[in-house]
């Protein structure tokens, strides 16, 4: 047999961390594995800063409506005496214990004096708790991150919250908001604590999970490795998404998120702590709602109201956004009037010019009021100008036409109507019809044109059911059987 000419290949003896293949593979794991790592460790610390910034923004709310409730004059009763068995005491607890029923608050909520940042105490005043806890001019020790932040309070008389911190018993996070007296001095500061323990070592698991996924999920190669990342990532982005909209004042969209991971668990706590924060901003809202009425005299009014003006909004494009913030408002139009005295406010005859003057700073008084709280900041265009008219001689700032915002000309009809069944001089309620009828009449001076069309597209038996009165064949069919 010839010999064979046939040159054979060397294979190369190199070591397997010498080889081409082989490196490149490990650089390509190497680098995903680090952009998984790094972004999903700046996504995690983005959203761990969402959620802190929330919950410290939900306390912040809760802080400055409650400190609205706080009568200064009793509150100044409280400290002069400093003790439990008094009316000033029971009246203020009773309000205290009121917004932590309201917000589910775990803890007592309670009012400090007497702020020294040398010797790092203030004192309890009035608290939501019981006997013993937080007794009036009991001295309450301060942490080093209760300084800051109290100081501010008491100073500047600006509300704020602390980040994380941790005290004898337990780690928190605390808001406080500036009491004043009559002359817009702070007299006190309200203090709203949150007991963070279980919320952070949840976040510290999903934390730890993260990171032991996201390494093993590198080592599956390159599709693995952009379905992993891609996985990881979308949810995270929903999550800052929907974040977003939270601070904007949406509490109601939610996401679905099917992972049962880690992430899946940070959606859960996400979602369970905008439930605790939208519970909280309704029954903040009911408060007020309540206290607005109790002024007024007749309950279940602003809710009638909301109710109208929904309906004339069905019949227009109005946006989830705008009829949330129509809602709200009409809610709270009327917020600006507790800056009026009751002899004002409720006089029988006619006001005087200087009288007139004051009742007609109530919008702006109410816009002063909320726009200080994030989550009920889309009240304004209807706090702001439920008094304004389409022809410009409205008030407070005498807006005409397209500049007077859309929720505030569709409140405007639906309060007119309103009033005109219920609200009437003499006392007698005007018929349905009439009312309508005033409303055509009052199109191009007082209210929007497209508006009234709307409104009057809705069935007499409709408009009955809402205002809570009678169309007039009803009437009639009741004065046949008497």
């Amino acid at each position: 047999m010839p010999a064979s000419n046939t040159i054979r290949p060397i294979k190369a003896r190199l070591p397997v961390w010498r080889r081409l293949t082989w490196r490149l593979g490990a650089s390509f794991l190497l680098l995903t594995a680090m952009g998984i790592l790094l972004s999903g460790f700046l996504q995690y610390r983005a959203q761990d800063q969402y959620l802190r910034q929330a919950l410290g923004t939900m306390l912040l709310n809760i802080a400055r409506t409650g400190a609205l409730f706080v009568e200064p004059q009793l509150h100044a009763d409280v400290e002069a005496i400093l003790r439990r068995d008094t009316d000033a005491y029971r009246r203020l607890h009773a309000t205290l214990a009121a917004i932590q029923t309201a917000n589910r608050l775990d803890t007592p909520i309670y009012t400090l004096t007497g702020f020294d940042a040398t010797r790092h105490l203030a004192y309890f005043m009035v608290t939501s708790g019981g006997e013993g806890e937080g007794d009036p001019g009991a001295p309450y020790a301060l942490v080093p991150a209760l300084l800051e932040p109290l100081s501010r309070a008491f100073r500047d008389g600006t509300a704020t919250y602390t980040d994380v911190y941790k005290n004898q018993h337990g780690t928190w996070i605390t808001a406080f908001a500036p009491i004043r007296n009559a002359s817009g001095q702070v007299v006190a500061v309200l203090d709203v604590d949150y007991q963070v323990e279980v919320y952070l070592a949840e976040l510290a698991g999903v934390r730890q999970r993260f990171y032991l996924h996201s390494l093993a999920g590198a080592l599956l190669a390159l599709v693995a490795g952009v379905l992993m990342a891609r996985r990881i990532t979308q949810p995270i982005t929903q999550l800052a998404a929907l974040t977003q909209r939270i601070v904007e004042g949406d509490l109601r969209t939610r996401i679905q998120i099917g992972a049962r991971d880690e992430i899946g668990m940070l959606a859960n706590v996400f979602h369970l702590m905008v439930d605790r924060l939208h519970v909280s901003h309704r029954s903040m809202v009911d408060v007020l709602v309540h206290a607005l009425e109790a002024r007024g005299g007749e309950a279940g009014v602003l809710r009638r109201k909301a109710a109208v003006a929904l309906a004339v909004a069905d019949h227009l494009e109005v946006s989830p956004v705008q009829r949330e913030a129509l809602e709200l408002g009409t809610l709270l139009h009327t917020i600006g009037e507790i800056r009026i005295p009751d002899a004002v406010l409720h006089k029988a005859g006619p006001l005087t010019p200087e009288e007139r003057h004051l009742l007609e700073q109530h919008p702006a008084w109410g816009v002063d009021i909320l726009e200080t709280v994030p989550l009920l900041t889309p009240a304004l265009d209807v706090v702001g100008g439920h008094h304004e008219r389409f022809d410009g001689t409205g008030y407070p700032q005498g807006l005409r036409g397209e500049e007077i915002p859309f929720t505030a000309r569709i409140f405007a009809v639906a309060d007119a109507l309103d009033r005109l069944i219920h609200d009437r001089p003499d006392g007698s309620a005007s018929q349905l019809p009439e009312a309508l009828d005033a409303l055509r009449q009052g199109v191009g001076t007082q209210f929007d044109r497209r508006i009234v069309e709307a409104a009057l597209t809705i069935p007499e038996d409709r408009w009955a059911a809402l205002l809570g009165c009678q169309t007039p064949e009803a009437t009639g069919a009741q004065q046949e059987q008497k």
